[in-house]
């Protein structure tokens, strides 16, 4: 491809092949031996920066630790602080606006109900009382004897007819 022409690559490896021609062989050695070093460059900074990883840890977790430990007991310390003086106004103040938005305490309803069942209960007995006193009172049924007479009347049938037709 001409350098003078407008027509550009549509991808990146045709660019790059593209660029590569115009440039010559001599630059393409010259990059590969710098992508070379570049490579054994990050081989040999890989271990670097792990040791320097592992030494920042080391010299932050002391002091992370110092951190925290003075700062747990200040934080303890406000706690109470707050607990003691700022926690009991702040429940005086919910609990004097508990009073005010209260519905007022109003009448419990009667239980008609249970009333009216009780009343209907007694009626009932009541009533099964003057049943059973009733009963009790009636004349009992008297059985008297009957005379037999000497010639006694033919067995009826199933029919209840005395003879047979």
């Amino acid at each position: 491809m001409s350098v003078l022409t407008k027509k550009q690559p549509t991808n990146a490896s045709s660019k790059f092949w593209a660029n590569t021609t115009v440039i010559g062989p001599k630059a393409q050695l010259a990059a590969q031996q710098a992508a070379m070093q570049a490579q054994a460059a990050a081989q040999q900074a890989a271990p670097l920066a792990k040791n320097a990883r592992d030494g920042a840890v080391a010299w932050a977790t002391p002091k992370v630790d110092q951190a925290r430990a003075w700062a747990a007991p200040q934080l303890e310390q406000s706690a109470r602080a707050i607990s003691d003086s700022l926690a009991p106004m702040i429940s005086s103040a919910l609990m004097s606006a508990a009073h005010r938005i209260d519905a007022p305490q109003r009448k419990k309803p009667r239980r008609r109900g249970a009333m009216f069942t009780g009343i209907g209960l007694l009626v009932a007995a009541a009533g099964a009382g003057a049943f059973a006193a009733m009963r009790l009172k009636e004349r009992p049924v008297e059985f008297t004897s009957v005379q037999v007479t000497e010639n006694p009347p033919p067995d009826p049938d199933m029919n209840g007819h005395s003879e047979i037709v």
